[in-house]
């Protein structure tokens, strides 16, 4: 059995992989998921994980899956939008106005960062980086009007067919990552979202549709699909 462990930066992403992405591989590769550690209760040990403000926390807890479960590949899924400034290669990948240039810069850097650590062991195929363009609100706009569904008010279902037609020819992944007119901004000026919704959203929009308008989310799993057993 190969399994893959995918380190995610919020709760969205991390029931994303375990049931829409298992759904989608159907056994050919089993997927785990947990969020980034933030931080611990010293007295109770009590865990908080979900979101990301500095990199050395996700390296932490990179680090520590690899060496935790040896049987394993581990990947991650942080989104590029609001990507901690301390992240390997920053600097050097927001030279770029090409973002996908910037997301091939920073996975190189995270894979360098991350396998030249004296503390890796093993392979370096173990570890797979995937950054997202430019957050998980943007597998919505294969079609967003898939939330129609649930948001039922007239003026709700005028406005995303609104967004729908300002962001139909608009590839996905090259949506605008703006305070203002990031994906998950552009539904919060259309309708009552919530970050954290619902994967059914995405189940209804199907995997093989979404890879069809996100090259770079398929890439990632044409390359979760082609890894071998240890």
């Amino acid at each position: 059995m190969i399994r893959v462990n995918v380190l995610a930066e919020g709760q969205t992403e991390m029931v994303f992989v375990k049931s829409s992405l298992n759904r989608h591989f159907r056994g050919q590769i089993v997927l785990n998921s947990r969020c980034v550690l933030t931080g611990r209760d010293k007295h109770s040990g009590k865990e908080y994980r979900g979101g990301m403000s500095k990199y050395q926390k996700a390296k932490n807890d990179i680090m520590h899956w690899l060496l935790e479960d040896t049987g394993a590949y581990v990947t991650t899924m942080f989104d590029f939008f609001r990507l901690p400034t301390d992240f390997p290669a920053y600097e050097k990948a927001m030279e770029y106005q090409d973002h996908r240039q910037s997301v091939r810069i920073l996975e190189e850097a995270l894979k360098a960062n991350i396998t030249s650590d004296p503390d890796f062991r093993g392979r370096p195929e173990r570890f797979i980086p995937y950054i997202q363009l430019h957050e998980f609100e943007a597998l919505l706009f294969t079609d967003v009007r898939v939330l129609k569904g649930d948001y039922l008010e007239p003026d709700e279902q005028r406005n995303l067919d609104w967004l729908y037609e300002e962001t139909k020819e608009i590839p996905p992944e090259e949506i605008n990552h703006g305070a203002e007119t990031a994906p998950s901004k552009r539904l919060l000026n259309a309708v009552d979202y919530r970050k954290g919704a619902p994967c059914v959203w995405i189940d209804s929009l199907t995997i093989p549709a979404i890879r069809n308008k996100r090259p770079h989310f398929s890439q990632w799993l044409d390359s979760l699909s082609s890894l071998e057993g240890f």
